[in-house]
């Protein structure tokens, strides 16, 4: 049985039953058979309509969505409601873009007579989604809105973690008006995901962790993959920077939803002359704040204890804990916002994404320094930057390897999730924009001419 837990109070809140391999496999027939009729007797006018109605459904269903996600995640309401109004805020951008995505000519050689070559795009058919538990709303919609949008069909397989928000989420889609068919939920954990990868699905997406996509690209056989694997984003903090705004920004971008976020802070780089006012500052942070309130739990107890021992591991190699580090007591899995001084990334908590709500800070001398430190990793999602100076930022910014970069700024993406790609091992990144990476090309190049080539053979 697949089990929803309240993270809050430890309880269990449904059972389901998982999709067998018999039942995946009809639900990705059924899903091919209904993207064929679907995208053969819709236009994009249609579409669009229908992207629109989901919207609109969407708003209608705020309160009880996002209500039954803080019951499944446990992530604060405030944060859950913020995610959901984003990817609403992103459809218009996604129809206006929608409707530029039409058959386009490609300028042929002028040696080329009477030729024309036409360039169009197509939905890739069947695609398997595995989706991931934190922020299920914004993460699933930021994939199904593209998706439906330009004519695939979805198979979706939740988080095991928050089976019930999938379902209601599936429930919202078929409301819209969609086919039954063309979004299929699927109920199942790892095995029912690898079932997916290994399939005949067209095209795959997953979000979540470094070590299932690299178990993905090794066994997904030749299909587009859409992949984002989460991050160790760094915390750039200059000698000229603002102490007071870096703090607040830089334990709001640790701290905020229990750390369970691929784009959270999780390793802080700060110039030596202010190393020891911005940790004077973040202690007191975190020692004030709420944790059942302004932080949340984390999603499961062995959560909590993976956060724990690299916490423990961490002290032991030579970090100094300044506060935090200790499990609350009573109900739910919450930990307390933990904040540690060090100056070696070999340490686990540094070198490997902590997902909790865990601050290590590091002392540098100058700006190269950091940006070597914070270059210094297999991840390349996101980082920070924090100066009053914002022509040097963007320098520095030029200068890390990851797909994105704020300044003076922290957690927060496009609406809609557009452009939100990493570099390195957290992403297949792509120059294309968010909706053309549910597209596969199409090139068709017409002779005109009724004469043979004069370099065909005769």
């Amino acid at each position: 049985m697949v089990r929803s837990i309240n993270p809050r109070t430890g309880t269990v809140i449904a059972e389901f039953i998982p999709t067998s391999p018999s039942q995946l496999r009809d639900a990705e027939g059924r899903a091919r058979q209904a993207q064929r009729q679907w995208f053969s007797e819709t236009t994009l006018e249609q579409r669009i309509a229908a992207v629109k109605e989901l919207e609109s459904v969407c708003r209608h269903r705020i309160d009880e969505v996002v209500a039954l996600m803080h019951e499944e995640v446990g992530i604060p309401m405030k944060a859950l409601r913020a995610a959901y109004n984003s990817v609403l805020a992103g459809v218009d951008h996604y129809v206006s873009e929608a409707a530029r995505l039409r058959d386009t000519e490609y300028p042929c050689p002028a040696t080329w007579s009477a030729t024309t070559a036409r360039l169009s795009l197509h939905p890739h058919g069947v695609l398997g989604h595995i989706g991931v538990w934190n922020f299920p709303f914004w993460q699933t919609m930021i994939t199904a809105i593209p998706a439906l949008l330009t004519g695939n069909a979805v198979v979706y397989k939740p988080s095991e973690l928050c089976t019930g928000t999938g379902l209601r989420i599936a429930e919202l889609v078929h409301e819209a008006g969609y086919p039954k068919d063309l979004y299929i939920p699927v109920i199942g954990g790892p095995e029912v995901g690898r079932m997916m990868v290994t399939s005949d699905v067209d095209a795959l997406a997953f979000t979540g962790g470094m070590t299932t996509g690299l178990d993905i690209t090794r066994n997904a056989g030749i299909k587009p993959l859409i992949l984002e694997l989460s991050g160790n984003d760094a915390a750039i903090v200059r000698e000229d920077a603002d102490v007071e705004l870096a703090a607040r920004g830089i334990a709001y971008g640790t701290f905020s939803r229990g750390g369970q976020i691929c784009i959270r802070i999780k390793r802080v780089y700060a110039h030596e002359d202010i190393a020891e006012e911005l940790l004077d500052r973040l202690v007191d942070i975190a020692t004030r704040l709420n944790v059942e309130q302004d932080i949340g739990p984390l999603i499961r107890e062995e959560s909590r204890e993976r956060v724990m021992r690299a916490v423990e591991e961490a002290v032991k190699g030579g970090a100094e804990l300044l506060c935090g580090g200790r499990a609350l007591p009573g109900p739910g899995f919450f930990y307390q916002p933990t904040v540690l001084r060090h100056s070696d990334d070999r340490l686990s908590l540094v070198h490997n994404e902590t997902f909790g709500p865990v601050c290590p800070v590091r002392a540098v001398r100058t700006d190269l320094e950091a940006v070597a430190l914070a270059n210094d990793s297999p991840y390349g999602l996101g980082a920070t930057v924090w100066t009053r100076d914002c022509e040097k930022g963007e320098l520095i910014a030029r200068q890390l390897e990851v797909g994105n970069i704020w300044i003076n700024e922290c957690v927060r993406t496009l609406p809609g999730g557009e452009y939100f790609q990493g570099w390195k091992q957290s992403s297949i990144p792509s120059s294309m924009s968010r909706l053309q990476m549910f597209t596969k090309k199409k090139m068709v190049v017409t002779n005109r001419s009724p004469e043979p080539r004069a370099h065909w053979f005769s």
